[in-house]
């Protein structure tokens, strides 16, 4: 199922899992290399699964400095990989479609039970989401399903994770996020997907047009209501969550304010959910490159679980 894979100073190995249809996604699971002694953390002693999330149109490969920061501190470390985004083989055609729901429901749990198979970890094993953007938002919605509980999530940490509500911004960025959204559903209703190339100015790559669809919603109206094929009441079941979240931002993250992180808290109970902004410098993404200051604050969010 895997393969030993040593690019660079990463050290990780590379296993797949099948998603519906048929296509696999790479799983890149990167075993412990320290030890509490290194600044790790733990929950009730144990070291619990860091699963990394990545945000639209970003491939795993990406937080592989993360992850390696924090396998170095002790953690095992899982990132996947968002539905047809970096390595995954899936697709996005008018026949082969998806949205927050199949994600959140499949892809989530898959890749977290693979990780934790290939690690020698039981199933319960507990496990902290550190997610980004997109990864933060579909997180969301896992943390609200039975599998999460089946899964020994703990809590989950997002870095530049908030709802894209237009009301999160102001000015020049609500008009981006406002009609660029309606823009992507236009072409992607067209097409059936939201494709790659010149018309991709934002370089998400080429997306499935319900996954689209719904974040328009979304970003219209801070809904995820009536998800494509969902098996719950996503809003409902967000208000019970009882695990801690932890929303950051960077001070300089255009890409989500603190409006934007607060929109996506308003989901939850409010007993449930920190914000907190973070020194600037790092913007939306380029923290997963310069990890330490997100994972020194991981350390403490362990600590506290």
């Amino acid at each position: 199922m895997s393969e030993n894979s040593h690019p660079g100073d990463y050290a990780f190995v590379n296993a797949d899992v099948t998603l519906p249809g048929g296509p696999t996604s790479p799983v890149f699971v990167f075993p412990a290399q320290g030890d509490a002694g290194n600044g790790g953390s733990s929950v009730n002693g144990v070291k619990p699964l860091v699963a990394i999330w990545p945000g639209f149109g970003m491939g795993a490969r990406y937080f592989r400095p993360t992850a390696q920061e924090l396998a170095n501190r002790g953690y095992p470390v899982v990132i996947g990989e968002l539905r047809g985004q970096g390595r995954s083989k899936a697709k996005a055609t008018r026949r082969a479609r998806w949205g927050y729901h199949d994600t959140a429901s499949e892809d989530y749990p898959a890749t977290i039970r693979a990780a934790k198979e290939e690690l020698g970890l039981p199933a319960d094993h507990p496990t902290v989401l550190l997610t980004h953007s997109m990864g933060g938002q579909v997180g969301s919605l896992f943390l609200a399903r039975p599998e999460a509980k089946e899964l020994g999530v703990v809590g989950m940490m997002g870095v530049g994770a908030g709802s894209p509500y237009k009301n999160g911004f102001v000015g020049r960025d609500r008009r981006r996020v406002a009609l660029g959204s309606l823009f992507m559903t236009a072409v992607s209703t067209v097409l059936g997907f939201w494709p790659a190339g010149r018309v991709d100015l934002a370089g998400y790559g080429r997306q499935s047009d319900v996954h689209v669809r719904e974040w328009m919603r979304f970003a219209h109206t801070n809904s995820l209501a009536n998800l494509r094929g969902q098996d719950i009441d996503y809003e409902a079941e967000m208000k019970k969550v009882t695990v801690p979240i932890l929303l950051t931002r960077f001070t300089d993250d255009d890409d989500c304010t603190l409006a934007s992180a607060a929109y996506l808290a308003d989901k939850f109970d409010p007993d449930e959910v920190q914000i907190e902004q973070l020194i600037g410098g790092l913007g939306h993404t380029k923290w997963a490159r310069k990890p330490e200051r997100v994972a020194d604050r991981l350390d403490r969010f362990v600590d506290s679980l």
